[in-house]
């Protein structure tokens, strides 16, 4: 079973980290990893993370229209309509896989938010 982390290059996991805290940018970099791993690898690992949620809440939670969502499941991240919403899956993934959501410091504003 493949993870984001375990697929895309040890670089981009490790500024990933760093980026949240610093609050930068990284949708491109996050893109440009995604098209250079290796397709397979990370079709299989998004696949897996989708179907380890519940996938209305995913989609609601990340702002992803449920046809998107579907066509990602079905093997059509790297597609140019789908990309950007599966940059947003491969995200959470990899702050799910790094600990990295525990780090981040909350405003109070949003504690009605779910996350």
């Amino acid at each position: 079973m493949n993870k984001i982390s375990d697929v895309l290059e040890r670089s981009l996991v490790q500024n990933f980290v760093v980026s949240l805290s610093a609050q930068t940018e990284q949708l491109d970099e996050i893109i440009d990893a995604m098209l250079n791993a290796p397709q397979h690898d990370l079709n299989q690992a998004i696949v897996q993370f989708i179907a380890s949620q519940e996938s209305h809440d995913l989609a609601r939670a990340l702002d992803i229209q449920k046809e998107n969502l579907n066509a990602i499941q079905n093997g059509l991240a790297l597609q140019k309509e789908h990309l950007a919403d599966a940059a947003k899956i491969v995200a959470l993934c990899l702050a799910l896989e790094t600990n990295s959501l525990k780090k981040l410091n909350i405003a109070e504003s949003l504690n009605d938010f779910p996350m």
